[in-house]
């Protein structure tokens, strides 16, 4: 990392010689996320205590709580039961996250709070600078506390810390998560069906943001 002290100033982190500079190097980047990781997540939820930090396998069953608590709430509307547990089982086994983490180069971010996990998001390069949002939930009883834009503004930062410019994420059409997105910038940029096997499809927005 360069050389200096991190200062708060203006609401944000810098560093007290100046403010951090893009290192071209990819392992720099990563240096900047992991001191981003530990100072910003220090400061959400009015210094609580509360922490954004990355998931690792032992964190799956806290991920899959998440989730089972959410879908059958968020999503019973748009789509069956049956097919919230066939996604549920395709998306979150211990086998199809490992796959995401050490496959396809997902990484996954949680919200802690006096050590319980209250919400969490994914995200990974899919093109050249392009990368995408493909999980951010938080518990329902935790919703409307500001944790779902510390999250998104987590990935921003890190996104733009590894040299991306936009980011993208799918969400369904009859989902009200889609506002939430518009507020935080992103734009309906298509629309998108999907087949997911088992006579199941996928009836999204496409959505973009630039950063």
């Amino acid at each position: 990392m360069a050389n200096g002290e991190w200062r708060m100033a203006n609401g944000e982190w810098r560093m007290a010689n100046g403010e951090w500079r893009m290192a071209s190097k990819f392992s720099r980047a990563h240096e900047f996320i992991r001191a981003h990781e530990f100072i910003r997540g220090k400061i959400y939820m009015n210094n609580k205590s509360a922490i954004i930090r990355t998931a690792s396998a032992a964190d799956f069953p806290a991920i899959r709580e998440v989730v089972h608590e959410v879908w059958p709430i968020a999503y019973r509307e748009m789509i069956s039961q049956e097919q919230i547990r066939y996604m549920l089982e395709m998306m979150y086994s211990d086998e199809s996250l490992t796959k995401q983490i050490e496959e396809e180069g997902c990484s996954f971010i949680l919200y802690e709070l006096n050590s319980g996990i209250l919400g969490f998001a994914s995200y990974s390069a899919i093109e050249h600078k392009l990368y995408k949002l493909h999980k951010l939930y938080v518990f329902t009883k935790s919703h409307g506390k500001g944790i779902g834009k510390a999250l998104l503004d987590e990935v921003k930062n890190r996104v733009a810390a590894l040299g991306g410019n936009a980011i993208e994420l799918q969400v369904n059409k009859k989902n009200v998560a889609q506002h939430f997105y518009l507020k935080q910038g992103f734009s309906i940029d298509r629309e998108l069906v999907l087949d997911i096997g088992n006579g199941f499809v996928m009836d999204d927005f496409v959505m973009r943001l630039l950063i």
